[in-house]
């Protein structure tokens, strides 16, 4: 597992288009930093699908 460049634990941001792409990309990164990530999506499955799998890593 490798190591985030930056510790974000507590902070939170607002991913949109994070139902695919560099959008997805993106959320999981900040998640992955230790963010709390919440998707805004006009394909609100999509952003369901993400933020399960933001949940999951």
């Amino acid at each position: 597992m490798s190591l985030p460049a930056y510790d974000l634990t507590g902070r939170t941001a607002l991913v949109t288009g994070a139902a695919s792409g560099i959008g997805r990309a993106t959320a999981l990164l900040l998640a992955e930093a230790g963010a709390t990530v919440h998707c805004a999506d006009r394909d609100e499955k999509g952003a369901h699908a993400t933020a399960a799998a933001i949940t999951a890593e």
